[in-house]
C-alpha cells in the first residue's frame, strides 16, 4: 500500500507532537514540580537564615539586656524584705510596735517561711441601682469601646478614663510567686485611733526610718471592743454600768491581725562580676 506524500506528513507530525508530549510529561513536567518544591524550602531556609541572622545580633546586645534585668530585679527587690527566718520576722515586727503609739501585743505568732502568689486585682464597687439613684446620678458613664474621644470629656473624665484604662492594663499582668511569712498578733490600745493609725503604718511598709518602705500584706483584721454588760435594773444596773464603763476603759480596744511580710532573694548579676575580674 502506497502512503501518499499528504499522509506521510501527517503521520511525522503525530509522531513530533507525540514525541514532544512524551517529553513534556518524561521530562518537562518532574523538573517544574522540582522547581516548585526547591522554590519552596529556599524560601523556608531564607526565613531560617533571616531569623538566625535576628538571634546573632541579639547576641551583641544580650549581654548589657540581662544585667539591665538583673538591675530591675535588683530595684524591685529593694522594695521585698529579704528571705527572713522566724527571728527576723518577730524583730521587724516588733520595730513596727515599738513605732506605733501606745501599742501593746500579745500572742504573736510567726508561720514558717513558705511562698506567696501575688498579682494586681482592679476593686470593682458593687453597684446598685435604683429609681432615685437612677434620676440623681451625675456621674458619667464611659463607652467600652476602643473609639473613645477623649477631646469631648471633661478634666475629670480623663483622669477617670486614663485610671480605668491603668487598671485594665495592670490587671492583665502575670502573677508573681514571692517569699512569705505570715505574722499574727493581738494589738491593744487605750485608743480606737492608735490602733487605726497602726494598721495604716503595717500597710505603708516603713518600719525602720533608716531604710525604704517594704512589702507587707494585711491578710486579716479583727476588731474588737470591750462589752458593756449595764442592765436597766435601778441603782444595781448604775453600779454595773459604771464597772463596766471602767472595765472597757482599762482594757481599751483590740484588734487581731495577720500581716505578710514578702520576700525576694536578690539575684547577683553574673556578668558585673566577670568584669570586675
Amino acid at each position: 500500500m502506497k502512503i501518499s506524500k499528504q499522509e506521510r506528513i501527517l503521520i511525522i507530525v503525530f509522531l513530533v507532537a507525540a514525541i514532544i508530549g512524551v517529553g513534556i510529561f518524561v521530562f518537562v513536567l518532574p523538573n517544574f514540580n522540582k522547581i516548585e518544591t526547591n522554590n519552596k524550602q529556599l524560601a523556608a531556609v531564607e526565613s531560617e537564615l533571616k531569623e538566625i541572622n535576628t538571634h546573632l545580633d541579639h547576641a551583641q546586645t544580650i549581654d548589657g539586656e540581662i544585667s539591665q534585668a538583673y538591675e530591675d530585679g535588683k530595684n524591685l527587690a529593694d522594695t521585698f524584705f529579704d528571705d527572713l527566718t522566724e527571728y527576723e520576722a518577730d524583730e521587724i515586727v516588733r520595730q513596727f510596735i515599738a513605732s506605733g503609739t501606745d501599742i501593746t501585743v500579745d500572742g504573736l505568732s510567726i508561720s514558717p517561711f513558705s511562698t506567696r502568689t501575688i498579682s494586681i486585682s482592679v476593686f470593682k464597687p458593687t453597684e446598685v441601682t435604683y429609681p432615685l439613684k437612677e434620676f440623681a446620678d451625675t456621674v458619667v458613664a464611659q463607652p467600652d469601646n476602643d473609639e473613645v474621644d477623649i477631646t469631648s470629656m471633661s478634666t475629670r473624665e480623663r483622669v477617670m478614663y486614663a485610671k480605668k484604662q491603668q487598671a485594665i492594663q495592670l490587671s492583665q499582668s502575670d502573677s508573681v510567686t514571692v517569699g512569705n511569712v505570715e505574722v499574727s498578733f493581738t494589738a491593744h490600745s487605750s485608743k480606737l485611733q492608735n490602733l487605726h493609725d497602726f494598721i495604716n503604718l503595717l500597710y505603708s511598709g516603713k518600719y525602720n526610718e533608716d531604710l525604704p518602705a517594704k512589702a507587707t500584706y494585711i491578710s486579716n483584721v479583727e476588731y474588737q471592743m470591750a462589752e458593756n454588760s449595764a442592765t436597766s435594773d435601778g441603782e444595781s444596773g448604775d453600779n454595773t454600768s459604771t464597772s463596766a464603763t471602767e472595765s472597757a476603759s482599762a482594757k481599751g480596744y483590740s484588734m487581731n491581725i495577720s500581716v505578710s511580710l514578702m520576700c525576694i532573694k536578690p539575684v547577683a548579676d553574673p556578668f558585673a562580676t566577670e568584669s570586675a575580674e
